[in-house]
């Protein structure tokens, strides 16, 4: 008994198998977690090494040299980045695709502990901090809080109340404060008065720290009891500070407040935040790992507003909001979804003229689709815009294997005039092996994505594994449901002209039935002239296939199209030494110029050091600073357009660079930065690399598309430099350690411990005064107490042991595979990276650099040539793949090349799509490509499976192939509009964040329509042209057609369905 005929005799057993699982799928679907992305995990670990005060060239080489040596040892390592400024060390180490990255930070922190005993012995040298890369740590909310003016108030509230109140918000990782100003307990040292009692700054830091304590001290016995020793120390008010003794003068103590005031104030504001103009401060907040980006944001947006109840002076905006184009982006995909199967079901209704027909393959698509959200649950997937976008354009797929039994079912019923019953199991039965077969070629043809590593294995990974999944499912119910539902639904009297309707819907179809029928009959002419003029028409295919790839250079390429989320960003960059206020000011400028375009809802900016807008501090400089911008949502252009309008508005903004930016979720989740097309320049000294970092600024700027142009080497920046005389040092028992920190204490302050009040602590900071410490002369009289065993306690003055000396020094130091270089970066505005890079290539092509000096593709350029040579591998292994299984299928070797010459045809369409769309050939167009692949395949299999089906019923060779053709024109044209229409809203970019997927759906789409139309007459030609050369080969005039098929037995197809084969033989 067929499976077929075990579906139409046991109806309930069916439905109650689709019951369980659409139950299941539908229970699964209310626990899917739903995120932009699939989990990536980018094979990134960075080494963070502090050693405040210290130039870019000494951490270079005392911290970021070794660091790098040490790491490169390490297994699978890839690149090796750094990044050397004042006081700073990175080392970026990026690891081979498929690299575990815990185990690879592992190993890069026990080779960097190693490596410690070759760093400076210098007590300010903080301990190398491993980090590994998780873009789960990014922010996926920033919040920009106002209402109080007092900025030291605003923080401290936000600090001790706020961020932890939000911090405890389900699935919050952190909840970082920035802006403002923090309170601090300043200790402002007179230098005079330290001279006067023989005192250094580092005096007062040192007793500070002596005294604010509370230390244990043991257990005392008092009866039975026992008691706790305790000594405290810590300070109970400000004044208690000024009290500290110092030292003693003829009898007198000399306390911290005879040679310093003690004030409860703010630590010095080294930056400055604004939200739409007004002072402000901003909430940075990122998710745990796994965790749901948008019951994330929900929970936050309650303890938000939990917190507006509480503290009703608080205003808060959000600058920022992921889960926001997430939560559109998967209701998009969802009416897309659904918008495109009910544009297959329409156009299915015009095709089989009967709505009780078509409701059959209407009930079988959201059956597949409930039924595989069990699958995706199983194996731990989310709801993201690849699942969701797999299964929004699987649609189509899910239609066509229900499409082409219900056909062949409708066609029997018609034709034969036999039994629903009959006609379902006899047509379910007589596809059923080319369903089969065309099914498992689409399977075939995304399993090569599941062995490719990179970012194209771990995005689209689950996209195959939802096509899969669900056009699995799909081939059940084809053969399952679809004929028990149409043995049902179809009514004996459905080809009885008597029972006939005559209603406008009836007329409507009469009308499309007779086009169809003038169609077929087209078709049927033109059939009949192509097996006249095959070598015509094989050379006239591959003329207009060749001529068709004249169109790819004009295509250009990207790995990923760029996301439109409505946010931007902004940077500027003013002369180096520029003050904070200045740059402040301007930034006001700039800020007040970017509120009055009417696209803008929200504006927050930073002037000066300590904040990113990626969630890391101690990005920017006094001389820099950022905004990032918020779009309305009811706005009229798109992104790209707005920020076109600001770059030439800052094109040529007075006393500042400004580069304009829009901000790309997906790239930003991806690369943990942007989608920039980057320049790096190589060579060993940083002038010669500064003056041609320059040169090729001004050359890419002058390519059109290309935005934002700039380098990241921080031009030279004026310092004061200190040089110390170590013999005269030595004699008055002064160290090096001992300038530099009496130096950094006066101008910077340092932080000598906590003052403790209710529950919270604040810095206590020993600071000179800015009033005394502006000029060479009042730093020459800092004074400077000995520390040195042996000498006698007295105080000297700084110009004493040591000199200023004016000079410029880097900014910053980058290197790469331990070599100096610079990147010169620009963001592609409505070109792709593809293009850019041609005209990069031409504009440098006559540059000449000195020798030792060379320039390269930086990161994202490097991984898109991999990722594309990658998937290049991935659609050669599919087609060898489908010949191997279609080989098997038609057990011969000549058929499945047969099938395959429908591929090639197929590039027309999708390099003719993409020209015509403006969309680039990135990735998702690829595995577009790779879906068509399968697609067009599955109609070329119904035409020869059927061709030798009728000649091994006894159909001469032409006299089969001119039969099969007419008669499996319908069920390709059924599926072939089906794919297309349910493809159609997706291709469209109908929503937010179908720009991901908008090119996989266009290439499918003009891929199909072009290689239909020709595979209907190049797979019959070739058919033919392969099967005179077989008898050629053979030297004889047999067939070359596939072996006898069995043919159906009454028992599999009921006496109705026999009787119709024996007639029509």
């Amino acid at each position: 008994m067929s499976i077929a005929q075990v579906s139409v005799t046991r109806p309930v057993a069916v439905t109650m198998r689709i019951a369980a699982l659409v139950l299941l799928g539908a229970v699964c679907l209310t626990k899917l977690p739903v995120d932009l992305l699939p989990n990536v995990s980018i094979p990134t670990v960075s080494v963070v090494t502090q050693w405040p005060n210290v130039s870019p060239e000494e951490v270079e080489t005392e911290l970021t040299r070794p660091i790098e040596e040490a790491v490169s040892a390490t297994p699978n390592v890839s690149t090796v980045t750094s990044s050397s400024t004042l006081g700073s060390s990175t080392v970026r180490i990026q690891f081979g695709w498929g690299t575990d990255v815990g185990q690879a930070a592992i190993d890069v922190l026990q080779v960097v502990e190693r490596a410690r005993q070759n760093l400076p012995n210098d007590p300010t040298l903080q301990a190398p901090t491993v980090f590994k890369f998780d873009p789960s740590q990014l922010p996926i909310l920033v919040y920009g809080v106002s209402g109080i003016d007092d900025p030291v108030k605003l923080r401290t509230l936000l600090d001790n109340e706020v961020s932890p109140l939000v911090e405890a918000a389900n699935g919050v990782a952190s909840a970082v404060t920035t802006g403002g100003n923090t309170r601090a307990i300043l200790v402002n040292a007179d230098p005079d008065r330290l001279r006067a009692y023989g005192l250094g700054i580092d005096d007062i830091s040192k007793r500070i720290i002596q005294e604010n304590l509370n230390l244990p001290a043991g257990i005392a016995k008092q009866s039975n009891t026992e008691l706790t020793i305790r000594s405290l120390g810590w300070f109970d008010s400000p004044a208690q500070i000024a009290q500290v003794p110092l030292t003693s003068t003829n009898g007198r103590i000399v306390t911290v407040g005879d040679v310093a005031t003690v004030t409860d104030a703010a630590q010095e504001q080294r930056l400055y935040t604004r939200l739409n103009g007004q002072l402000a401060a901003g909430i940075i907040i990122s998710k745990q790992s796994g965790s749901n980006t948008v019951d994330t944001a929900k929970a936050v947006a309650d303890k938000v507003a939990e917190v507006e109840k509480r503290y009703p002076q608080l205003k808060f905006s959000k600058v920022y909001d992921q889960s926001q184009f997430i939560d559109n982006a998967i209701t998009d995909l969802k009416a897309n979804a659904i918008l495109g199967g009910v544009l297959a079901v329409v156009i299915l209704l015009f095709f089989l003229r009967n709505v009780r027909s078509t409701l059959v393959v209407a009930l079988s698509i959201p059956i597949s689709i409930t039924s595989t959200f069990s699958l995706l649950y199983m194996c731990g997937f989310s709801l993201n815009t690849m699942s969701l976008g797999g299964l929004a354009l699987a649609t189509g797929l899910i239609a066509d294997d229900a499409v082409v039994v219900l056909e062949n079912i409708y066609r029997h019923f018609e034709r034969d005039r036999v039994r629903p019953a009959d006609a379902a199991i006899a047509g379910t039965n007589e596809i059923m092996s080319a369903v089969f077969a065309s099914t498992i070629t689409v399977i075939v043809v995304f399993l090569p994505l599941l062995l490719i590593k990179g970012q194209t294995g771990q995005m689209f990974t689950q996209f195959a594994l939802v096509v899969i999944f669900s056009i699995s499912i799909s081939l059940l119910d084809a053969v399952t449901v679809v004929p028990m539902l149409a043995s049902r639904l179809m009514k004996d009297t459905d080809h009885d002209p008597a029972h006939k309707s005559h209603s406008l819907m009836q007329r409507t179809f009469d009308k499309f039935g007779e086009w169809f029928d003038s169609l077929d009959h087209t078709y049927r002419r033109g059939l009949t002239w192509t097996l006249r003029h095959r070598p015509l028409v094989i050379v006239s295919v591959l003329a207009v296939t060749g001529l068709s790839f004249l169109l790819l250079p004009q295509i250009g390429t990207e790995i990923m199209p760029q996301t439109d989320s409505g946010d931007m960003q902004i940077n500027v960059k003013l002369q180096p030494g520029t003050s904070l206020a200045t740059t402040d000011k301007l930034m006001q400028n700039v800020a007040n110029v970017v509120q009055q375009n009417p696209n803008v809802e929200t504006v927050f900016a930073a002037s000066g050091s300590g904040l990113s807008l990626r969630g890391t501090s101690a990005a920017l400089n006094g001389n820099q600073g950022a905004l990032m911008i918020r779009l309305k949502d009811n706005r009229k252009k798109k992104t790209a357009d707005v920020v076109n309008e600001m770059h030439a508005q800052f094109a040529k903004f007075p006393g500042a660079r400004v580069s304009v930016n829009q901000v790309d979720v997906v790239s930003r989740i991806l690369s943990g930065g942007n989608n920039n097309v980057e320049v790096d320049v190589f060579g060993s000294e940083i002038p010669q690399l500064a003056s041609i970092g320059q040169d090729v600024v001004a050359k890419l700027r002058a390519i059109p598309g290309l935005s934002g142009v700039d380098v990241n080497w921080q031009e030279a920046s004026p310092e004061m430099q200190w040089k110390i005389d170590r013999d005269k040092a030595i004699q008055q028992g002064v160290t090096f350690q001992d300038v530099a920190t009496t130096l950094g204490a006066a101008t910077n302050g340092q932080v000598s411990s906590y003052y403790q009040e209710k529950g919270y602590q604040y810095p206590i900071v020993v600071q000179v005064p800015e009033e005394k410490r502006r000029t060479e002369q009042q730093l020459n009289t800092l004074p400077i107490s000995p520390t040195l065993a042996g000498v006698a306690p007295h105080t000297i003055m700084l110009q004493q042991v040591a000199h200023p000396v004016y000079a410029q020094g880097p900014g910053e130091i980058t290197r790469q595979d331990r070599q100096r270089y610079i990147a010169i970066t620009g963001t592609p505005q409505g070109r792709s990276s593809g293009e850019l890079q041609k005209d990069i290539t031409k504009a440098l092509a006559g540059y000449q650099m000195p020798q030792g000096y060379y320039w390269d593709w930086g990161y994202n350029q490097k991984q898109q040539a991999q990722e594309f040579s990658g998937m290049g591998v991935a659609v050669a292994l599919a087609i060898a793949l489908i010949y191997m299984l279609l080989a098997a299928q038609f057990e011969s070797f000549v058929h499945p090349l047969t099938i395959l010459c429908s591929v090639p045809v197929a590039s027309v369409g999708v390099l003719l799509a993409l020209f015509l769309t403006g969309r680039s050939f990135g990735l998702t167009a690829l595995i577009g490509v790779l879906m068509l692949v399968g697609i067009v395949v599955k109609n070329g299999i119904l035409l020869v499976e059927y061709t030798n089906v009728l000649r091994a019923r006894g159909y001469k060779r032409d006299e089969a192939v001119l039969e099969a053709g007419p008669t499996r024109l319908r069920p390709i044209l059924m599926t072939t509009s089906a794919t297309v229409l349910g493809m159609m809203p997706i291709a469209l970019e109908l929503g937010k964040g179908s720009e991901t997927n908008g090119p996989m759906a266009t290439a499918v789409i003009g891929g199909l329509l072009t290689s239909t139309f020709l595979t209907l007459f190049v797979v019959p030609t070739v058919y033919t042209l392969f099967d005179d050369l077989g008898r050629r080969f053979r030297k004889n005039d047999q067939d070359l057609a596939a072996p006898v098929l069995v043919e159906p037995t009454p028992a599999a197809v009921g006496d109705g369905a026999l009787a119709a084969e024996a007639s029509e033989r």
